[in-house]
């Protein structure tokens, strides 16, 4: 416990010095907005993000804390993120065709919240809203350009989890990845039907969680440096959902991720606030959905 120990802690110094924080993003997407424009709405995706990281770090302190509450933070959070990605995934695509004659933003920065995001809403079982990640995941992967091939060509999480979404859509996998390396990730696939074998390669996927929560500088990006995602185990929590949906055993799996209060997914219910509402409106009405 003592990385998740660490790792709280550092979250209640940043809330603590973090007042103001949400009047003032919320007072920048209120401009941004009003602008009706597509470097508002890009604009609004980024201020999205910083809210989503507050109420990432609320929610996962609160329900460290025994305060239930929390966990309505953490679903604010998730829908922020969400959002942040639906507006820069539809910006990236009305922009695209400038590459080559002007510097256009791609989605490389993007590519780990939605491996994340996809996680947690299995976890949640917002289908709806995991189609939409898993289409825009699919996208990073196989559109060029929407992601840098360098980085792209070293990630394992985000492939994953598009895998996994094919056995709980019980959709066809995305061909690419059958070709794709999946590093410790593979160990899952491959252990599938072996309950002892794949309890096993849980605990390794917990550990590697532990150990890429946080940017420690290098060349590696973690895959869940972003609150809530850091503290919360999603990827291990929808790999049981698809067994349970599937009617397969749930293996036991021991792990200090596992048994912390944040890893109490069963409580997690993912459902707009009044500010996801207005975005979601925003993007309907400029994109004409």
């Amino acid at each position: 416990m003592d990385e998740i120990n660490v790792r709280l802690d550092r979250h209640r110094r940043w809330l603590s010095q973090s007042v103001g924080l949400t009047a003032q993003e919320l007072g920048y997407i209120d401009e941004d907005l009003a602008s009706d424009s597509l470097s508002g709405l890009n604009n609004v995706a980024d201020s999205l993000g910083m809210l989503a990281t507050y109420y990432g770090i609320r929610g996962e302190v609160a329900v460290s804390d025994g305060e239930a509450s929390g966990w309505e933070d953490v679903s604010s959070s998730i829908m922020y993120r969400y959002w942040a990605l639906m507006l820069k995934a539809k910006t990236f695509s009305k922009t695209s065709f400038l590459q080559g004659i002007k510097t256009v933003p791609n989605l490389t920065n993007q590519l780990s919240i939605a491996g994340c995001l996809l996680a947690g809403l299995i976890v949640a079982d917002r289908r709806d809203l995991a189609t939409s990640v898993a289409d825009v995941l699919a996208g990073m992967l196989t559109i060029n350009g929407a992601v840098d091939s360098s980085y792209l060509e070293q990630r394992r999480f985000e492939p994953f989890m598009l895998w996994l979404y094919s056995v709980y859509s019980q959709g066809e996998t995305l061909s690419e990845i059958k070709s794709m390396d999946l590093g410790i990730y593979q160990n899952v696939i491959d252990k599938w039907t072996d309950e002892q074998g794949l309890a096993h390669a849980l605990e390794e996927l917990c550990q590697y969680h532990l150990t890429h929560a946080e940017d420690r500088g290098g060349a590696w990006d973690p895959e869940f440096k972003y609150a809530p995602f850091d503290l919360l185990p999603v990827e291990i929590h929808a790999i049981f959902q698809v067994r349970q949906q599937l009617g397969l055993t749930v293996p036991a799996v021991s792990s200090p991720l596992l048994s912390a209060e944040t890893a109490a997914l069963e409580h997690l219910v993912i459902i707009s606030d009044q500010l996801a509402v207005r975005v979601e409106t925003a993007y309907e009405r400029f994109f004409g959905l």
